[in-house]
């Protein structure tokens, strides 16, 4: 009886061992392009971008991931639908060849992806744009360089409004409708309360020079930011009070990413991929055998997704990593 006891101690805690150190298969993209940003339509259909004007698509769950032809030849920074016909893609322009041309421009679609449309920004001038961001009724922000801050209006045009900051900015995200917060360098973040009308300054404790890189809400309380130096924020007041997190390094991290308001990830450079089941109260780096930066990080189900530069495409959960 006594050696049974031992034997099932070894199973359960070999169990536990294998359901808290999934692993991250590296797929072979047949590409070496710096992928950007990933996005996924349901469990079967989604896109990568990436620079050079790449463009991937996947139908089967991102088990294999088809390149489309080049619509465009310059870097493509993000992906973002607003429903699942109307998109938008963020490109920047060669800084070699742009000419009098604006650093940024966007690309739309009103037919879910198969054709796109070169949309310029309203007196972007040279102002290089980092991310653009919608609510759930497709009222839309771009954000960028020395405080670049433009809506699109009602007749569909972006044109330039005022910023709440002259920092750089680089993400934003909508809690719901009227709700919603900015991040960007100097460690600042922004909240607003009436969908963009005026942004007010957030509470940041244990607040650096940081540049937040990404900003994430799993619900209308619980949100996370993450930034340079391994920093992570936590909200659990929608955005108007955050706090720091211990992340336990210091390279620089780029996206984050929460299933619910426990488990979640955060990706940056070398390869880096953490995670918690704490809600960010301990967080522990994850095995990836790659050390190239990675950009992105979207799960959807089961799967895991990272995007990063060389063509990475990295795979969490059950898939084919061919």
């Amino acid at each position: 009886m006594i050696w049974f006891r031992k034997i099932s101690v070894v199973l359960v805690c070999f169990v536990c061992f294998q359901t808290t150190n999934a692993v991250w298969v590296k797929q072979n993209t047949n590409t070496f392009a710096w992928l950007h940003d990933i996005y996924f339509f349901d469990e079967n259909r989604g896109f990568i971008a990436g620079s050079g004007g790449t463009f991937l698509e996947t139908k089967d769950g991102g088990k294999t991931w088809t390149k489309r032809k080049n619509f465009i030849a310059d870097k493509i920074l993000q992906i973002n639908f607003s429903d699942d016909y109307t998109g938008w893609l963020l490109c920047e322009r060669n800084i070699f060849n742009r000419g009098e041309n604006s650093s940024s421009y966007l690309m739309k679609t009103t037919d879910g992806g198969t054709n796109w449309e070169k949309v310029e920004v309203k007196d972007a001038g040279r102002a290089r744009l980092t991310k653009i961001f919608f609510n759930q009724k497709g009222k839309g922000f771009a954000v960028g360089e020395s405080g670049a801050f433009f809506e699109l209006n009602d007749n569909g045009v972006w044109e330039r409004s005022p910023s709440p900051i002259r920092y750089l900015l680089l993400d934003g995200k909508f809690l719901d409708d009227q709700n919603a917060a900015i991040v960007g360098a100097g460690g600042n973040v922004y909240f607003t309360e009436d969908a963009g009308a005026s942004w007010n300054q957030a509470n940041v404790f244990g607040k650096s020079s940081a540049k937040l890189n990404s900003v994430f809400f799993a619900n209308q309380k619980n949100g996370w930011a993450v930034g340079s130096e391994g920093k992570i924020f936590q909200t659990m007041s929608g955005g108007k009070t955050w706090r720091e997190q211990n992340s336990k390094i210091t390279k620089d991290l780029h996206d984050v990413f929460f299933k619910n308001t426990a488990e979640g990830w955060a990706v940056g450079n070398e390869g880096t991929i953490l995670h918690t089941n704490t809600g960010g109260n301990v967080w522990i780096a994850e095995e990836t055998n790659v050390k190239h930066k990675l950009e992105k990080v979207l799960f959807v189900g089961k799967k895991g997704f990272a995007v990063g530069f060389g063509g990475t495409i990295l795979v969490y959960g059950e898939t084919d990593p061919r």
